[in-house]
Parts: structure tokens; C-alpha cells; sequence
């Protein structure tokens, strides 16, 4: 039961994560990042593995879209795709604002091999954590093979399990609050560890405070983590040579 003028949301490991869903409008004001001092970094990658600016790109779990507007304005041909309408809803607004705006487009990475050979380059930032089993991080990697075409390079990162351990064991408990034209929204995430699966055990809560109303939506899920032997082995059985991979950690 709920007090008059709040609303409770809660949702235990089925989807949409709330971050994906109804709170995606607020994705960029809770993780704000340098991502235009990235995205050179990440041209600069590229370049110098003799991917040009104009090559085709896959951003793939592209979120809001932030990643692949500001590769598409330094030249890059880039396609962004997400499983998420509500976070490429928020993508399309931004790329109606852009000067270069990129595609984007619903579906899964899973499903890339439709697209066979498709890209020069594929960027991946932020969603191989949540897959958790072997088999689903196998066949990403095979998606990521199929999607390239010969010598495509493919950029990514994960959580490395040693330094989140780390990291997490001090400070379990993170809140942030931020103030967005819909009212004053707090996020707030508590994290236990499981050493023996990698895995981070997350419970995340948003609270959108507007005049008298209060939103609040729970969510519990898990995040697993990686290790450079893992990946190496991961992008091993494709094309995924090592010197093509650029793996952040």
C-alpha cells in the first residue's frame, strides 16, 4: 500500500530494468560522462588501426544514443542499436537535434549475424556485464564476428572483476540526487558480491520527487563481471583477431 500522492514501482530480475524503461529519460542526468574526449579517444583507436572516419560503425547497446551522435559528427557512418524503445526513444530526440545524426534501430546483439559483415568498426560499452551465462557471452562474441567485415576492429569494455571487487567492497552503497525538468530525482544502488560467480548483486532504487507526488521504483538484478583471460578466450573462436579487439577493463 501506498501513501496518498506516491507511487511504488518494484520489479525483481524481470525486465525492463527501470534504468532501460521508465526512467531512461533520466539515464544521461544520473551517469554523466566525458564523451567527447572519448569518442576521440576511441577515432583515434580506429585510426590507428586504418578504420577511416567515414567507415560504417555498430554501436551496439547504444542507450541515449550519446555515443554514436558524437562519433557520427566526427565522420563516422554509425548505426545505434538497443533492446530498449524507451532508451532509443531518447536517442532519436537527440539525433533530431544533431547536426550528424546516426541511425538507430530496436533489436539485440545477439541477433547481429543477420547483418553479416556489415561494419568496419563495432563498439560495444557498458552491456557484456549483464549477460551472465557462458553460452550468451559466446555468442555474443560470434555476433560481434558475423557483424564485422575482414580486419573491422571491435571496441569494448567491462567491469573487470578484481578492481569492482575492490571498489564495491568500499563502497557498497552509492546515492546520487539530481535535479531534472520533472522534479528532483534521487538513484541510490546497494551492491553484495559473489566471489565464487564474479557477480555483483545489485539493488537500485529511483525516487522522483514532483511538488507533492513521489515516483518510486525498486529493481534487483545481478551483473557479471570479466577477466582478461575470459575475453581473450570469448574472441578467440571467431575472427576476432587480437590485434583488431581494443578491450577496456
Amino acid at each position: 500500500m501506498t501513501e496518498a500522492g506516491r507511487t511504488e514501482i518494484r520489479l525483481t530480475a524481470a525486465p525492463p530494468r527501470p534504468f532501460y524503461g521508465a526512467f531512461a529519460w533520466a539515464y544521461d542526468y544520473l551517469i554523466p560522462r566525458p564523451v567527447a574526449a572519448e569518442c576521440a579517444g576511441i577515432a583515434a583507436t580506429l585510426t590507428r588501426r586504418r578504420v577511416a572516419p567515414d567507415a560504417a560503425m555498430l554501436d551496439a547497446g547504444c542507450g541515449t544514443g550519446r555515443y554514436a551522435l558524437e562519433l557520427a559528427r566526427l565522420g563516422y557512418r554509425v548505426t545505434g542499436l538497443d533492446r530498449s524503445p524507451e532508451l532509443l526513444a531518447e536517442a532519436r530526440r537527440a539525433a533530431e537535434a544533431s547536426a550528424a545524426p546516426a541511425a538507430f534501430v530496436l533489436g539485440d546483439l545477439l541477433a547481429l549475424p543477420a547483418a553479416r559483415s556489415s561494419y568496419d568498426a563495432l563498439l560495444c560499452r557498458g552491456v557484456l556485464n549483464d549477460i551472465l551465462e557462458d553460452s550468451g557471452r559466446d555468442a555474443a562474441f560470434r555476433a560481434f564476428a558475423g557483424a564485422l567485415r575482414a580486419g573491422g576492429v571491435l571496441l569494448l569494455d567491462v567491469r573487470d572483476w578484481e578492481a569492482t571487487a575492490t571498489d564495491r567492497s568500499r563502497r557498497a552503497v552509492a546515492e546520487k540526487r539530481v535535479e531534472t525538468p520533472r522534479g528532483a530525482l534521487t538513484f541510490r544502488t546497494v551492491t553484495r558480491l559473489d566471489a565464487d560467480t564474479r557477480a555483483l548483486l545489485i539493488s537500485e532504487t529511483h525516487v522522483l520527487a514532483a511538488g507533492d507526488r513521489e515516483t518510486t521504483a525498486r529493481y534487483e538484478f545481478a551483473m557479471r563481471c570479466w577477466t582478461r583471460e575470459e575475453l581473450e578466450r570469448a574472441a578467440r573462436p571467431g575472427r576476432l583477431h587480437g590485434d583488431r579487439v581494443r578491450a577496456g577493463l
